[in-house]
Parts: structure tokens; C-alpha cells; sequence
């Protein structure tokens, strides 16, 4: 024991015990941290102009044996679409040409032909169209080309009461 200058011996202080505030205060922490976590993420997922949510995908997926009658439809009519793009005077777009024939290879006249195109990237940012007819039997409109790649033409070809559909993936280069 140690003694100080007038001889008293000297205490030690005893330390005082933590309360118990630490792991509350822990706890606290990693739940705001994890709520600030998911907010930064849903942030940045709905910034993200590549992210995309099919719009209607919950009734389209109640609807899935309305799909399958559809591409049943579009097996018993036996039409077909080819599609072409070719370039315009303007930068930044192109002319979308579509033929549709029907299962003898006669084109398909007098329809009403919708599209939406989107690029893969950027699937967010749909391009809905019509196309009318044009003096070569076809179908034919001008679409913008934001960005080249990969799109996605999604084709509604109607007439009569007879409707097609058919889901084409192209790759889309930028139009000078």
C-alpha cells in the first residue's frame, strides 16, 4: 500500500461498473444502420435507368393461360413477321419495317400493326408505336434509336378479329 505526502495511505479509485447502456445502444445502432442500408439501395434501384419492372407482371401472371391460348392462336393462323430496320436522314432514328405474311407467304394486308421496342439496357424506356402501311405490302415507321444494341420489339399484328403477337429480340446498331 502506498501512502501520500501527509502519510494517509492512498485509495484507488474502484471503477465504475458500466450500466448497461452498451448493448441497447448496440442494438440501436445496427437497426438504424440497417433501415439507412435498405433506403440507400432502394434509392439507387429506382435511379438506375437500366432497371425496369414489367409493368401489369402480377395480372399478366394470373393471365398465363390466356398467354398460352394466344401463342396457340398465333400457331392456327400461321402468320409470320420479319422485321427490318434501315436508316433516315436524321441521326438518332430509323425506319422499322415489318412484313407479315401469312402461312402461304402472302403478305398480310389491311392489319393494324403496334410495337413496343425498348433497348435491353435501358428497358425502362418504352417506345410504343404503330405502324402503317406503307406501298410495299409492309408496315413501317420511323423509331428513335437512343442507344444501340439489343432491343426488344414486342409486335401486336390485328385484323379481322384475328390477333398475333410475337416477341423479337434485334440488335439495333446507332444510325449515323
Amino acid at each position: 500500500m502506498t501512502s501520500t505526502a501527509d502519510g494517509s495511505p492512498c485509495r484507488r479509485r474502484a471503477r465504475a461498473k458500466p450500466r448497461g447502456w452498451f448493448w441497447p445502444a448496440l442494438v440501436g445502432v445496427l437497426l438504424i444502420g440497417g433501415v439507412g442500408a435498405n433506403v440507400g439501395l432502394m434509392v439507387a434501384a429506382t435511379r438506375d435507368p437500366s432497371f425496369a419492372v414489367e409493368p401489369d407482371y402480377y395480372r399478366k401472371a394470373l393471365h398465363w393461360d390466356e398467354t398460352m391460348a394466344q401463342e396457340a392462336a398465333n400457331a392456327n393462323l400461321g402468320w409470320s413477321v420479319a422485321v427490318a430496320v434501315e436508316p433516315v436522314e436524321s441521326p438518332g432514328r430509323a425506319r422499322i419495317r415489318a412484313r407479315v405474311s401469312d402461312r402461304e407467304g402472302l403478305p398480310v394486308t389491311g392489319a393494324r400493326v403496334a410495337v413496343e421496342a425498348f433497348p435491353s439496357a435501358r428497358a425502362s424506356h418504352v417506345l410504343s408505336l404503330v405502324l402503317p402501311p406503307d406501298a410495299g405490302g409492309g408496315y413501317a415507321a420511323t423509331l428513335e434509336l437512343e442507344r444501340p444494341g439489343l432491343w426488344e420489339l414486342r409486335l401486336r399484328v390485328a385484323r379481322d378479329g384475328q390477333v398475333f403477337t410475337r416477341t423479337l429480340v434485334r440488335d439495333l446498331a446507332r444510325v449515323p
